[in-house]
């Protein structure tokens, strides 16, 4: 027993060798495999993985769905209208005129009738958070600035510019530092 080292450790560290093999050979690479990795740098160590990698999709639902629902899947992933609640909240209405239609055509069974008052408190309490979620759908689109808004905006303000500073040095500093700030935006859209 190592008596400096009483749980086996050591100062070194532990190197594992690359398991890739060499197509010509056929033989275990002999490089140490990147730190994290099973593979050295020439065998893709810093090759990004999970999110990091381009190829990475998630397959969230897609790898349970059965095959005749992925093409469904796959439409309403790319419904630009995806995210609107008009329609449910329009179905739902219906649902509770037809559930308050029941109402007045059931005979007077307080059960039934209970029964009935506990679907139309579900469906107005439903048809509250739908609402309430669309409202505020419809305010953050109001107050979103599109990219052609933002870029009619700034050649507003430069054609101003342009007519109050004659001097086409400080003109060309000012659309400079308008060109600075708008990449620097989108730089920090795209983190």
């Amino acid at each position: 027993m190592d008596h400096e080292h009483p749980h086996g450790s050591t100062d070194r560290a532990i190197t594992r060798q690359c398991t890739a093999t060499s197509r010509r050979s056929g033989h275990q690479c002999r490089k140490p495999a990147m730190r994290g990795r099973t593979v050295c740098l020439a065998h893709g160590g810093r090759t990004p993985r999970g999110a990091a990698s381009p190829h990475f999709k998630t397959g969230r639902y897609s790898r349970s769905l059965p095959g005749h629902l992925v093409a469904d899947y796959e439409r309403a992933l790319h419904d630009p209208k995806l995210l609107s609640l008009r329609n449910e909240i329009a179905v739902n209405e219906a649902m509770l005129v037809t559930v308050l239609q029941q109402l007045g055509d059931a005979p007077n069974e307080p059960a039934k009738d209970r029964c009935i008052f506990r679907q139309i408190t579900r469906h107005i309490d439903l048809k509250r958070r739908l609402v309430e979620s669309e409202v505020r759908h419809m305010v953050l689109a109001r107050e979103m600035m599109t990219a052609e808004e933002a870029m009619a905006l700034v050649r507003s303000v430069f054609g101003i510019v342009q007519r109050y500073i004659p001097d086409p040095s400080d003109r060309q500093a000012i659309a400079d530092e308008l060109s600075a700030l708008i990449s620097q935006e989108g730089a920090t859209d795209d983190a």
